[in-house]
């Protein structure tokens, strides 16, 4: 498969061939092939790789006849690649027609002038724009995935968040959301005091309606639900208790949803 995918084949070279394919050597013909994760292409392939980039010539599976191509090839590969040449998983001759020019690009880690300005052109091809304290939230996460992950975080908050800016709250969750049991969460600026006691008076003049109170303090549920349990609120108990207190008169009820949310409250 990979063969047919670099240099293509001829329908009934082999089975489930049936129809005639262009190889991806073949498309770039006057342009430039990039070659992702080369160290892991299959050995019997890099051979026929490598005859490729030396003679120019490339010949479709079942075909027999050659065509001359000329192309540039921008490869990519891991740290390991120099452990699959010494190890013989990876052609030495094949290494070395390939590495005209080596770029070694360091960990996003070893970057952080780069992540936010990454961070926001994500964001602007989604039509979003990170608000103020995004930038802690990103530099305070050690980015083990760089800029792949750094990506599908920003796509992932814009998923979450239903504005056109993205909070920082928005973004912690959606890194944490891609990270859960491999790596430690980002942690978010915990509230002061006026912080918390803000939190469950609007979630008191709010009636604890989760869609309004969200909407309100531009959170997600989940960060209000995980922000509710630091204080010791069950949101179940808070709405019961909300539901019975405007009639406590008659009622008699007058239990809490938690001495913590009673204290804060005050």
């Amino acid at each position: 498969m990979v063969e047919s995918l670099l240099f293509g084949h001829r329908r009934g070279a082999f089975t489930g061939a049936i129809e005639s394919t262009v190889g991806y050597v073949e498309r770039s013909d006057g342009g430039t092939l990039f070659l992702d994760e080369l160290e892991s292409l299959a050995f019997e392939a890099q051979g026929k790789l490598l005859r490729v980039l030396e003679t120019g010539d490339v010949e479709r599976l079942g075909i027999g006849a050659k065509r001359h191509v000329d192309l540039r090839v921008v490869s990519a590969v891991q740290d390991d690649i120099s452990g699959a040449v010494d190890g013989g998983r990876f052609r030495r001759d094949l290494f070395q027609r390939v590495a005209g020019v080596v770029i070694k690009l360091p960990p996003l880690s070893t970057r952080p002038e780069d992540v936010v300005p990454l961070a926001e052109h994500f964001a602007g091809l989604r039509g979003r724009l990170l608000e103020v304290g995004v930038a802690r939230v990103l530099l305070d996460y050690p980015w083990p995935g760089n800029v792949r992950e750094l990506r599908l975080a920003i796509e992932r908050a814009g998923d979450l968040a239903g504005n056109r800016t993205l909070p920082a709250a928005v973004v912690a969750e959606a890194i944490e959301l891609g990270v859960a049991g491999r790596h430690e969460a980002p942690e978010l600026p915990s509230p002061s005091e006026d912080g918390r006691r803000k939190l469950l008076l609007t979630c008191e003049a709010l009636g604890w309606d989760t869609r309004r109170i969200t909407q309100q303090l531009r959170i997600t549920r989940v960060t209000l639900y995980r922000r509710l349990r630091a204080l010791g609120v069950s949101l179940r108990e808070a709405k019961k208790y909300h539901v019975v207190s405007n009639s406590s008169e008659t009622t008699g009820y007058n239990s809490h949803p938690s001495a913590g949310a009673r204290e804060l409250s005050r």
